[in-house]
Formats: structure tokens, C-alpha cells, sequence
């Protein structure tokens, strides 16, 4: 039910009007390659010594103290920064890769 939930909110997300980019603070192991952003838009991303992202969405942990805990970040921790302008304007960056774009202000 949890991975169902975690799809649907990215599929709304993705479908939002005017959405230009979506930046993740973590890759999501639930919705996997097929309902997430490109990796330059994302923080903490798989472990970069695994081969590949996985295709398809990770099975959710049954719920309750008999339950598989869920997977855990293993790695350095990484940011996003936004640096907004008074114009409205504003920049995001990726600490991981260095990777930033900036966003004109709505309505220009």
C-alpha cells in the first residue's frame, strides 16, 4: 500500500502544471527509475557503488514491529541549497554533484 501511495504521489507530481524540475533530498527505493527525477536532481542518490537504479519500484516493509525495516541511508549525506533573490528569482544546487540550475521569477 505504501509503494501504491509513494507512486501516485510522484505520478500527481510529475503531472502538476507549470512544474519545470523536482529536486529529491533521496532517492526513492519505492518508486524506483520509473517515477523519479533524473539523478542530477537528486541529493542522496543509490549507493554510487551499486551497478544500476533499479527499474522497477522495491516492494514496501510489512508494517509493525515484526516488519523489515526499511532501507537506510549508508553513505555521506548530502544537500540542496536554494539561494532566492528579491527579485524572485532563485538558484538551486546539489551538493553531491555540484550540479545547480536557476529559476526566473513567476511570471517573466
Amino acid at each position: 500500500m505504501v509503494a501504491l501511495f509513494v507512486i501516485a504521489a510522484m505520478i500527481r507530481l510529475f503531472s502538476a502544471p507549470r512544474m519545470e524540475d523536482l529536486w529529491q533530498l533521496h532517492f526513492s527505493l519505492l518508486s524506483g527509475q520509473e517515477h523519479t527525477v533524473p539523478g542530477l536532481f537528486i541529493a542522496n542518490h543509490v549507493d554510487d557503488q551499486q551497478p544500476a537504479i533499479p527499474i522497477a519500484g522495491a516492494a514496501a516493509p510489512a508494517p509493525g514491529p515484526g516488519g523489515t525495516p526499511p532501507p537506510a541511508h549508508n553513505g555521506p549525506a548530502f544537500w540542496i541549497k536554494v539561494t532566492a533573490r528579491e527579485d524572485g528569482s532563485f538558484t538551486v544546487v546539489n551538493a553531491r554533484n555540484n550540479f545547480g540550475k536557476t529559476y526566473a521569477a513567476a511570471g517573466r
